[in-house]
């Protein structure tokens, strides 16, 4: 099985309608991924595309939560730490949630760390694991 790393200008295009060239190539690109040829989705990649949707495109939370859970659903695409996602999903439900925040805090979970320090009063009111460095 052979994995191929998609950057995020390339995910937002499989979901955006805002170029269609490139649009057009990175759907074909989608279409040619199988079970033999799945496309990686880096947690790197992933957070940079919800701050795009969010900050550039200017779309709601809930349509970038949905976007993103529809992407998940997608078997030729596997993604870094699937659980922290899922989770991350979840916690950003509450309107004081931020996904980033969340993805963060979970995956530095996962990797051992007893919490995650951040100068966000928000996140460190709202997310478990998230403690403020005051």
């Amino acid at each position: 099985m052979t994995s191929i790393g998609i950057d995020t200008n390339v995910l937002l295009r499989m979901v955006l309608n805002d170029d269609a060239e490139q649009q057009a190539k990175a759907l074909a690109f989608g279409r040619s991924l199988s079970g033999d040829k799945l496309g990686f989705v880096s947690l790197i990649v992933l957070v940079e595309f919800s701050w795009s949707l969010l900050s550039r495109y200017r779309q709601p939370k809930e349509q970038i939560l949905a976007a993103i859970q529809r992407l998940l659903k997608i078997k030729t695409l596997v993604f870094e730490d699937f659980d922290a996602i899922v989770i991350a999903l979840e916690r950003s439900n509450s309107s004081q949630v931020d996904f980033a925040d969340a993805l963060i805090a979970e995956h530095n979970r996962n990797f051992g760390c007893s919490h995650t320090v951040t100068f966000d009063q928000r996140a460190a009111r709202s997310i478990t694991g998230m403690e403020l460095l005051a």
